[in-house]
């Protein structure tokens, strides 16, 4: 505004003016002084844009700043206001003009976007009041305008890189509750796998362990074994793991182990593991801890022990009563030589006591060829269908029994009704049930209880008929336990073959039956058949 416009304006005009402008002045101490303040020279010296409109919306005064955003000259004085703003401002102006002036409203801090005289984008904050005249009405509008393009820009980036961190976090969150749902569906797999799996951290400690090995290491639930060195137990070394996992941290690579001979901590039992031991390493390429997959294969290696024995049996069997069969017709001719020097031999001869001992042991190798023949599988037009306890009440049994209540043994029958039918040689299992009725009275020396008893079971979805020889006699050591059923094996001396227990598993495996031992010393032994139940002959 030049001198002119200012001294043509009122005394109240000057003094709203001032208000508006609200300026500082630095007053000299020396209230004598002549000093003065140039108000003009403040208001060009600002940095904001200061400027003057009319009434009609004229420019009356703009000073120095307004440069910085409109570089025209000084024609545009007493020219309107849209002459010089752009064209998409206009209306936006003339809103706000209207406002000011007729409405008598003050603008304050509002954000302006513009272009400058570089023909970017810049922002203003703006205040904008009426001028009043001495009768109160509004004379004209002042302005102030403060280019705040860089904090606004800044303020915007800060919004946006806070939109964006925002958009960040979210997603980290997303992926976190994905990250614990795929956890949770780890753990699940984890604690309900059939398998086992722990970890063990480079030095041998057990760092974890799901509940599928605590159950097939004989471990109860509330047991855990986490925090124990693995390598300072005895059972892990002699398995040949605690190798096998210093290889595994030596080489960085997995390693598999099958059929390991392995006694868990528990010491009860000896397991056979199939084992899988994996490296985890860090992003160093450094060895975090390894993963260990456990399985238990102690049934599937009995199974096949089981196979592969049968294999022998039955191979062995036909061998034996190929022989015993051979056997028979010499054994014959023998019998009857030896009956007919028995015969004619004078009675006081010293020859007789070696006639009888030749007897006996022809007996005996009769009784060794009878046991071989029954190692061959029987013909299947040798089997009939009946009741399976029609063996027990078959007239050898009952006479063995009678036999052994008159010597002062308790025998009791367990005989309920509607048993199953099986189809079997019958012959072959009552030589089996007088065997096991043999071995019960050879164990109880001192008389006992034999129980025999028959039912009906359930095995892996199979009806089956079972039969029980238990008796209360002196019991099988714990490790002999797994070679009862072997050929030769006997605990009876000479007088015993040592084929008998092998004889009755090989005609329950012919038979396609299971043959099973229980037992503890000083409280007896129990030995458990069971068979294929079928339908009786004439039923579908």
């Amino acid at each position: 505004m030049d001198n002119k416009s200012l001294q043509s304006m009122s005394k109240e005009e000057l003094i709203a003016l001032i208000e508006e402008l609200k300026p500082e002045c630095l007053l000299i101490p020396d209230q004598n002084s002549d000093f003065r303040v140039n108000y003009l020279t403040l208001v060009e010296a600002a940095s904001d844009i200061l400027f003057v409109l009319d009434r009609d919306g004229n420019l009356m005064y703009r000073n120095s700043a307004w440069k910085q955003l409109f570089p025209y000259s000084d024609d545009l004085i007493g020219k309107h206001f849209t002459s010089y703003l752009p064209q998409l401002e206009v209306e936006r102006a003339n809103a706000v003009f209207n406002a000011v002036l007729k409405d008598g409203q003050h603008i304050k801090n509002e954000i302006m976007k513009t272009i400058d005289k570089d023909e970017k984008t810049a922002y203003y904050l703006i205040n904008f009041s009426p001028i009043h005249g001495e009768d109160g009405s509004a004379k004209g509008l002042f302005g102030i305008m403060r280019n705040i393009t860089e904090m606004h820009l800044m303020e915007k980036r800060l919004r946006d890189n806070t939109r964006r961190l925002e958009e960040k976090v979210k997603e980290q969150l997303n992926q976190s509750e994905e990250l614990k749902q795929v956890q949770a569906v780890n753990d699940e797999i984890i604690n309900n796998v059939p398998i086992g799996i722990f970890s063990m951290d480079p030095t041998g400690i057990m760092l974890s362990e799901n509940p599928a090995l605590k159950r097939f290491m004989g471990h109860r639930p509330s047991e855990t074994r986490v925090g124990v060195n693995l390598l300072q137990y005895e059972g892990f070394k002699q398995s040949g793991l605690d190798r096998t996992f210093e290889e595994v941290i030596v080489t960085k690579k997995p390693i598999t182990m099958r059929n390991v001979k392995y006694v868990p901590i528990s010491g009860d039992r000896m397991l056979t593991i199939n084992v899988r031991m994996d490296p985890i390493l860090d992003n160093q390429n450094k060895i975090k801890n390894v993963l260990v997959i456990v399985e238990d294969a102690t049934e599937q290696a009995q199974i096949a022990s089981n196979m592969q024995k049968a294999e022998r049996l039955s191979a062995m069997g036909l061998l034996a009563a190929g022989v015993a069969y051979e056997l028979k017709v010499p054994l014959n001719l023998m019998t009857v030589n030896v009956n007919f020097i028995e015969k004619n031999i004078n009675p006081d001869s010293p020859m007789v006591e070696y006639v009888h001992s030749l007897k006996d042991e022809l007996l005996r190798v009769r009784n060794i060829t009878d046991q071989l023949l029954n190692l061959a599988k029987p013909a299947e037009h040798d089997k009939e269908t009946f009741e399976v306890d029609k063996l027990v009440s078959s007239h050898p049994i009952q006479i063995t029994m009678n036999r052994l209540r008159e010597n002062g043994f308790d025998v009791v029958t367990q005989i309920p009704e509607n048993l199953p039918f099986i189809r079997a040689t019958k012959s072959q299992l009552v030589q089996v049930l007088l065997h096991l009725i043999s071995n019960a009275e050879d164990a109880m020396p001192d008389k006992g209880r034999l129980m025999i008893s028959v039912g009906t079971e359930e095995h892996n979805g199979d009806t089956m008929a079972s039969i029980t020889v238990e008796d209360t006699g002196i019991g099988i050591p714990e490790e002999n336990l797994s070679k009862v059923f072997q050929p030769f094996f006997s605990t009876k001396g000479q007088k015993s073959t040592g084929l008998g227990l092998m004889v009755t598993y090989t005609i329950i495996e012919n038979h396609e039956g299971l043959i099973g031992v229980r037992s503890k010393v000083g409280e007896g032994t129990a030995i458990r058949i069971l068979l294929p139940a079928v339908k009786p002959d004439g039923e579908a």
